[in-house]
């Protein structure tokens, strides 16, 4: 296994010498490491170390990392390391966002909205913005670290790194919009596809923003009956 990573591993190593960029190479080598990581990690729950970092009403990250771990956090990591390029960090971190918003399409038990919130105005606030602070964390490491190098693309950066945010924002929203208890909400994957091609397009990364305002109210309407309580 040592071997077959290192014969991945090795185009990119050389092209990294070849660049001049001998610290990072030296990073990229070490991944052949990954060989000797434990298969299955204590208990049978990949990325427990990470799951535990997410508080429980956030359970669709919970999920995200249990699905996605380790090769998630391998984009990431492939994302910090490859910051000095233009474009790949940015398509690196678009993949991990589309991954987020995918996994705001399960649809948890009514009970679950019930220990989580008090109403649907408070549920939709935490929700939110406990997403949109995780994904700050995620996206904020590699978008510095690319503005560092690349200091004439801060606005890219900027402008990339908040629609990122505000498109899981927006399958949040989305979600909660169609909620049905135990569901999954497939059909929200189309307009999450749409929502983040607007959100890489310059100059319209206003319409998922745009989206995500109209979905609000309806969100807040379809969680009420939920809740059973009609003044929200």
């Amino acid at each position: 296994m040592a071997v077959e990573y290192a014969v991945m591993l090795l185009p990119v190593v050389a092209v990294l010498l070849l660049v001049g960029a001998w610290k990072w190479a030296a990073v990229v080598a070490l991944l052949v490491l990954m060989a000797w990581s434990p298969v299955v990690l204590g208990g049978g729950v990949r990325g427990a170390w990470l799951r535990r970092l997410f508080p429980m009403h956030l359970f669709e990250w919970r999920s995200f990392v249990q699905h996605t771990h380790p090769f998630g956090l391998l984009i990431w990591l492939a994302a910090l390391v490859f910051s000095w390029l233009p474009v790949l960090p940015m398509f690196l971190l678009g993949i991990i966002a589309l991954m987020v918003a995918s996994a705001q399409e399960h649809c948890e038990p009514r009970a679950m909205l019930l220990a989580t919130a008090a109403d649907a105005r408070s549920l939709l606030r935490i929700k939110v913005w406990g997403t949109v602070r995780s994904m700050a964390v995620i996206l904020l490491p590699v978008l510095v670290a690319a503005t560092m190098f690349q200091p004439d693309r801060w606005w890219i950066h900027t402008g990339f790194g908040v629609g990122m945010m505000v498109l899981v924002a927006y399958a949040i929203v989305l979600k909660y919009a169609n909620y049905r208890p135990n569901l999954r909400l497939e059909a929200n994957g189309a307009n999450v596809s749409v929502a983040a091609l607007f959100a890489i397009l310059p100059g319209l990364s206003l319409v998922p923003l745009i989206m995500l305002l109209t979905e609000w109210p309806k969100a807040r309407a379809n969680l009420s009956s939920y809740f059973n309580d009609h003044r929200c």
